[in-house]
């Protein structure tokens, strides 16, 4: 069945419509001003402590956003969803997800990325591109 052009479409009052985006990412800016002069924006910064799920390493994470909101803003921070899974080692996350997002937030500025990993405490590989960290935990 299809609704022909006749047919009424409405949407009930009690339906909620959620987008989500990366406020970080500067290529949809003016996407991004248009969506907030039309809907309501509610910032979602990290979670450290939730009730029923478990932030693995989130001292690493805490640190790491320490030292982006110190250098770039609360807007750069990486979210506590990358520290949710227990079956994924620290490196990977690092390796994997963390550190290319860092790379295009600080436009693969090597130097300035390397920084945040530092305050961490993390050992940085040398001579490796992208930047690849080695981790004891």
């Amino acid at each position: 069945m299809h609704l022909a052009f006749r047919d009424a479409f409405i949407v009930p009052s009690n339906l909620y419509i959620i987008g989500t985006m990366n406020t970080a990412d500067k290529s949809i800016a003016l996407l991004d001003i248009a969506l907030r002069r039309r809907f309501e924006f509610e910032a979602m910064y990290p979670i450290y402590e939730l009730k029923e799920k478990i932030v693995y390493h989130k001292d690493v994470l805490q640190k790491i956003n320490a030292s982006i909101i110190s250098r770039k803003g609360y807007d750069f921070q990486i979210g506590h969803a990358y520290f949710m899974d227990s079956q994924t080692s620290l490196e990977n996350i690092m390796n994997k997800k963390v550190i290319p997002l860092l790379l295009e937030y600080f436009m693969n500025d090597k130097k300035g990325s390397r920084g945040h990993f530092k305050s961490a405490e993390f050992t940085i590989l040398e001579g490796v591109w992208p930047i690849k960290i080695k981790t004891s935990l």
